[in-house]
């Protein structure tokens, strides 16, 4: 099958393969609804994410830009105290801005994994959207997509934590002795990581599920499990692809970060700065990839399951309609 086979408008089969369907003002044209394998998934994320880069990567770029701004403030705020970089209060100020950075980059991610995905489905369903739009799709349910995601990463990490804290503990307390219970502790906390895994696949489709289906957070969570129960390789070779995709990032990155540990104080400023803005372009760039394919794979499910192809169509052709893809498909729910 040709690349852009699967490009429809008004029936009629193919599109035209240089993309200038999704051209700034972004005409409206629906994708061909019905059952894919996982490579026409991975394959129309790929064609949705070229066919609009700038929309996704604008979304993203917010949630890249916090951690950068973060780590630019302690730069500063060290390099203004003059404290220098190998000091126990440069560890205490960096350690300070890497929690707060880290809490406010997941807080945002969030929000923007939902504007994606609200970007996404308004496209794939022939809708004209654009970033503000994206974003007006999900404001008033900031904090119901902060849950979520703090759901997912706790049902991923539990049982790791679990198993972590007492062997921290120990190390802190300077117990001994106890060199089996270590490692047996840390032979379970390695195996965790497998129900992890599993547990983050099954809960992977919430946020789609809330976006398109305007769930709360548990309602989310029981709708993923279910759309996900005997699909989870298929959400299992996205998460490797972008393994693979984020082991590239960091190869990218390591040359730099030999450079840092060799570097003087003024070239080590200047080479942060360069790593910092290798870091936002490579979570600019990638950010968008996991929300384009789990929204995919959402409305992929609903179409093997439900007939939603059939359904949408249906309620498209029908008298009056014109609504957005949100409200047809919250409708269909």
């Amino acid at each position: 099958m040709a690349e852009h086979d699967w490009l429809n408008e008004n029936g009629s089969g193919i599109q035209r393969a240089s993309g200038e369907s999704y051209s700034r003002t972004q005409p409206e044209v629906r994708h061909e609804l019905r059952p894919l394998t996982t490579g026409e998934v991975l394959d129309r994320t790929f064609f949705l994410y070229r066919s609009n880069f700038w929309l996704y990567v604008g979304i993203s770029s917010i949630a890249a830009g916090v951690n950068v701004v973060a780590s630019i403030g302690r730069l500063a705020f060290l390099q203004f105290k003059g404290v220098p970089v190998t000091s126990p209060q440069a560890l205490l100020v960096g350690s300070v801005f890497s929690i707060v950075g880290a809490i406010l980059y997941f807080a945002v991610y969030s929000v923007t994994h939902a504007a994606t995905v609200s970007a996404v489905s308004a496209i794939y369903l022939g809708e004209q959207t654009s970033i503000g739009k994206a974003f007006d799709a999900v404001k008033g349910h900031w904090l119901r997509y902060c849950l979520i995601a703090l759901w997912q990463s706790w049902s991923a990490g539990w049982i790791f934590v679990l198993m972590i804290v007492p062997i921290v503990a120990m190390s802190q307390l300077g117990v001994k002795n106890l060199g089996g219970l270590v490692a047996l502790l840390v032979f379970a906390a390695i195996g965790s990581l497998v129900y992890g895994l599993i547990a983050y696949i099954r809960n992977s489709l919430a946020v789609p599920a809330s976006v398109m289906e305007d769930l709360k957070v548990r309602s989310a969570m029981r709708r993923s499990k279910q759309l996900v129960a005997g699909r989870k390789g298929r959400i299992f070779l996205l998460l490797l692809l972008l393994f693979a995709l984020y082991c590239v990032a960091g190869a990218l990155q390591f040359p730099f970060a030999l450079l840092l540990l060799r570097s003087r104080s003024a070239e080590h400023i200047v080479g942060q700065f360069i790593s910092l803005l290798i870091a936002f372009l490579c979570g600019s760039l990638m950010g968008p990839v996991a929300s384009i394919a789990l929204c995919l794979f959402y409305i992929d499910e609903r179409v093997r399951r439900e007939a939603f192809d059939i359904e949408f169509l249906m309620d498209r052709n029908s008298p009056g309609a014109g609504s957005t893809a949100a409200d047809a498909t919250a409708e269909l729910a």
